[in-house]
């Protein structure tokens, strides 16, 4: 917790998660030889799943946050390996890797503008000098959180579909993986609010120091304009590979798991496979909800939001609940 932003964005995102995994994968060929073996990884990854969440929910640092959060999705990739289709805890890896790296830089700007404090306690109303942070967080987060729609929706979904109701200790697992993203929604949510749009709580000098004239140009930040260049691209090169992987391994053009057909049958999953086109359609209103979302920034109304901001944080969370 100690090291800066941008190497906590890459352990977070890459490093300490892959690391294990990695290992996993490679020697997935021997877990084949011991069905108790993938058993308990898979009761340990559940249980993992579910405690990391929990201890997020009651933490203040949002880079503690973000990293119990990280250990909750350790625990879900785990879970997801002993489903046996491996190319699903690949598009795991590169959906919590894109999207979570993007979160950390983003807080990044946030620790930034409140002047090195993690204690999202001591922060609030931070929409109206960060909007551009506000949105990415809020893009990043609905990923993570595996809200409806989105590719951690897809990617738990399809965790929920590979896991077999004879395994071992099933409803123990089942019951983890269920009440884990319920954990999700509420620090993440705890965590949007209570930076962007609770009462103010912090120094007031920070407020007051803040740059006037950024809150008027396109830079929509009160942060450097390289940080945000590299947020965006990050934001969307994340969109385009999780799309790609995502309509690859649906479309069965890639399937390279031998280790599947000893712990789930692909065919079982038919149902799924015929319907995958539908599911990736209704997606396309993630998509509009960002358009939505960026369509407010795109307006004229910043010069208005330095006299009145009661508005604008109103109409935001119009937009907010609809979405």
């Amino acid at each position: 917790m100690e090291a800066p932003v941008p190497a906590s964005a890459l352990i977070h995102s890459a490093t300490l998660v892959s690391a294990g995994i990695f290992l996993l994968l490679r020697f997935s060929v021997l877990f084949e030889f011991s069905v108790k073996c993938v058993s308990l990884v898979s009761i340990v990854g559940a249980i993992t799943a579910f405690y990391g969440g929990f201890i997020s929910m009651f933490q203040s640092d949002g880079k503690r946050v973000l990293a119990y959060s990280t250990i909750s999705h350790c625990g879900y990739l785990m879970v997801m390996y002993t489903t046996g289709v491996l190319e699903y805890t690949v598009l795991y890896l590169y959906v919590h890797g894109f999207f979570k790296a993007a979160t950390f830089l983003s807080v990044g700007n946030i620790i930034r503008f409140s002047r090195n404090t993690q204690d999202y306690k001591r922060m609030g109303f931070y929409f109206k000098f960060l909007p551009f942070d506000c949105f990415v967080t809020f893009i990043c987060l609905i990923n993570l959180s595996g809200l409806p729609l989105t590719f951690g929706f897809f990617i738990k979904h399809l965790l929920f579909v590979g896991i077999r109701s004879d395994a071992i200790f099933y409803y123990l697992i089942s019951v983890n993986c269920v009440f884990g993203p319920l954990t999700g929604l509420f620090y993440s949510s705890r965590l949007f609010y209570s930076v962007y749009f609770d009462f103010k709580k912090a120094r007031k000098s920070i407020y007051a120091s803040a740059n006037r004239g950024a809150l008027a140009s396109k830079n929509y930040s009160n942060t450097v304009k390289a940080a945000t260049c590299a947020i965006t691209l990050l934001v969307l090169t994340s969109y385009w590979v999780s799309s790609y992987l995502l309509n690859l391994f649906l479309s069965k053009d890639q399937i390279f798991s031998d280790f599947s057909n000893y712990f789930i049958s692909i065919s079982s999953l038919d149902s799924y496979w015929s319907s995958h086109n539908f599911l990736l359609n209704n997606s396309y209103l993630n998509w509009i909800v960002i358009v939505i979302l960026l369509s407010i920034f795109s307006i004229n109304w910043r010069v208005n939001v330095i006299r009145d901001e009661v508005y604008v944080t109103g109409n935001f969370f119009v937009i907010f609940f609809l979405a």
